[in-house]
């Protein structure tokens, strides 16, 4: 199956348990698509270089740094934006279904999916897009043009409107957008909003001090400071689900320092609105970690980079033990939680003895992948996703959105929950917006503490296997990586062991109890050759011979066998309640992660194993 924007509800999500053979995929706006939880508040620290020319000048007039995880959206600036105030305006392409075949074959748009960052610039749809910007912004003349891109709202966009073989026959177009500003609280709101909290307020930054570098992701520019030394530090900012933006804000100010634990920002940036004048927040200004994520250390070493030095026992077991301290801060000590742990999310910084310590970013607290989330969480969240849409009929029953409705109403104890709430305005919701996370925390058991234990193991076995990927289920991740046509040598996924001591392993078939993966559940789906195909097609070496329905076939299988499994964890947990304290016994699944260890456990285990084995803390 081509990459497309179809995959999202076809192969990635629980939808595509009820997707029907002959169904086709609903025609895509040009419109920015809704968000996905996965990583789009990730702080990605990697510096891309910069693309050479895309044009025969010496002098491009476009610069870009990468794109969206969804292949639509891509950070692309004129040069007279670089060195000047960040404005947030992206360029929007149109979905995959809507290219020309020809140019799906010879641009290659699906590429983004799965390239790293640093790797996008070169791809031929950005250097494609590149031309095609070029030509519009010479065409409207060059003041002109900087006038009225630079006169635009914060977070607005630039939309292409078709994508053809001439650069110059593709439309482009400016679209303000005044929604983004308006939602953006005051100073004197939030501080007011969080009063109960004596927050320790960092000062507040004009945006117009802010210098763009470049965009490393949806929600990080690298700036410099004016006035300052021209050190790099991050700009973070949201231009859809801001919400999350601010719940992260509160929760750096709220957090105790810790030393693996990203520091409280550095200034709060405020904009004035371009209509009606209003100073808002529009984001805030951490330090830039220039070596990297754990993610992309641990790729390159599952790679065999020649050039790239080992990861030794002693750092595994330093930087897992730091992990876990911090994850016992923010929990045990902050009364916190944390929902979205993997390698993307740890970054590495030198010490002055020449150690690298990791350091935990993104607070956001909007959940995590799939493959990485307890089941006693997925589950749940599964069935929101099923409980925002008119769910018809699967291959063997019928499931309503009455039914899942009922049953998550049920299990939050709230008669009047509805699906995907948005609001376009922040408000204060204490701990955040997932309500799976946030039910767990008013469980009984320590079963929000047990949870994060679950995360915790399967980023053990990232570190001791060094593998930047879980490799297990599907979810967002799978599009990350392409493992090629050649079948699965070489290739590991959770749980198999190669590299792990045995006392580590032992940890984490403790941390990561009730994981589907033990009890044989594959990944269903993978990314080969540019394509999504079963599995065990490409674990035969026959991924070229299937077809685009088998592999939707296998989704819906996979996904059918998700979504019942949901049912019955939340019809039981309700169930249970009704017969008394005693009543969630019923549930196998809250059995398997009552018996994970806690958090304090963990840390003692790691700290007792790595000393067995030597290691200078």
């Amino acid at each position: 199956m081509e990459i497309s924007t179809a995959v999202f509800t076809d192969i990635l999500s629980p939808l595509a348990a009820f997707s029907r053979p002959s169904q086709p995929a609903p025609e895509d706006k040009v419109l920015p698509p809704p968000p996905v939880p996965a990583n789009s508040g990730h702080i990605t620290t990697q510096s891309p270089p910069r693309p050479s020319p895309a044009t025969t000048g010496t002098s491009p007039k476009w610069h870009l740094d990468g794109a969206d995880f969804d292949g639509r959206r891509f950070f692309a600036v004129p040069a007279f934006a670089l060195d000047a105030p960040p404005l947030r305006i992206d360029v929007y392409v149109p979905p995959l279904d809507q290219y020309p075949p020809t140019l799906l074959a010879s641009l290659r748009p699906q590429a983004t999916f799965y390239t790293l960052p640093p790797c996008i610039p070169s791809l031929p749809i950005a250097r494609h897009l590149l031309r095609a910007l070029e030509t519009w912004s010479a065409s409207l003349g060059g003041p002109r043009f900087e006038r009225q891109y630079s006169s635009l709202p914060f977070g607005s966009q630039v939309l292409v409107t078709n994508v053809a073989p001439d650069p110059s026959d593709m439309r482009v177009v400016l679209s303000p957008n005044y929604d983004i500003e308006q939602a953006m609280p005051t100073l004197a709101a939030l501080q007011g909003m969080w009063a109960s909290r004596n927050l320790p307020w960092p000062p507040e930054l004009d945006w117009a001090a802010l210098r763009l570098v470049r965009q490393l992701h949806e929600a990080i520019s690298l700036v410099h400071i004016d006035g300052t030394d021209g050190t790099l530090y991050v700009f973070k900012s949201l231009t859809r689900d801001q919400r999350y933006l601010y719940n992260e804000l509160k929760m750096l100010l709220a957090l105790p320092a810790h030393p693996n634990l990203v520091p409280r920002p550095l200034y709060v940036v405020t904009r004035r609105a371009r209509f009606g004048g209003r100073r808002g927040v529009c984001g805030f200004v951490l330090p830039y970690y220039a070596l990297g994520s754990l993610k992309h250390r641990l790729l390159r070493q599952s790679e065999s980079c020649a050039s790239e030095r080992r990861i030794t026992p002693s750092e595994q077991f330093r930087w897992a033990r730091q992990v876990a301290d911090v994850f016992v801060h923010i929990t045990t000590r902050a009364g916190a939680f944390y929902p979205d742990l993997k390698p993307d999310n740890i970054v590495l910084c030198a010490r002055e003895d020449g150690k690298m310590d990791a350091v935990l970013l993104d607070l956001e607290q909007r959940g995590g992948w799939f493959s990485w989330t307890p089941p006693e969480v997925a589950y749940v969240e599964y069935l929101e996703i099923l409980a925002g849409e008119l769910v018809a009929e699967g291959e063997n029953e019928v499931v309503r959105e009455e039914e899942v409705l009922r049953l998550l109403r049920a299990y939050f104890g709230d008669e009047e929950w509805t699906p995907g709430s948005q609001r376009d305005r922040y408000w204060n919701s204490e701990g955040g917006f997932s309500a799976p996370w946030l039910a767990l925390r008013d469980s009984t058991g320590g079963r929000w503490d047990r949870a994060q234990v679950f995360m915790l193991g399967k980023l053990l076995w990232c570190l001791f296997e060094r593998q930047g990927l879980v490799r297990c289920g599907i979810d967002h991740e799978m599009l990350q990586e392409d493992l090629g046509v050649g079948g699965a040598e070489g290739v590991i996924g959770f749980p198999e062991f190669r590299e792990t001591p045995e006392g580590v392993r032992s940890l984490i078939r403790k941390c990561t109890a009730g994981a589907p993966e033990w009890e044989g559940r594959g990944r269903g789906v993978v990314l080969s050759g540019g394509k999504l195909v079963p599995v065990c097609a490409w674990l035969e070496g026959k991924a070229g011979d299937v077809t685009a329905e088998e592999t939707r076939d296998e989704a819906r299988r996979w996904w059918a066998k998700e979504v019942e499994k949901a049912m019955k964890f939340v019809g039981e947990v309700v169930e249970g309640r009704r017969q008394g304290p005693d009543g969630t016994e019923v549930s196998e699944v809250l059995r398997q992660a009552e018996a994970r260890p806690r958090l304090v456990d963990v840390l003692a285990e790691i700290e007792r194993l790595g000393s067995e084995a030597g290691v200078e803390w």
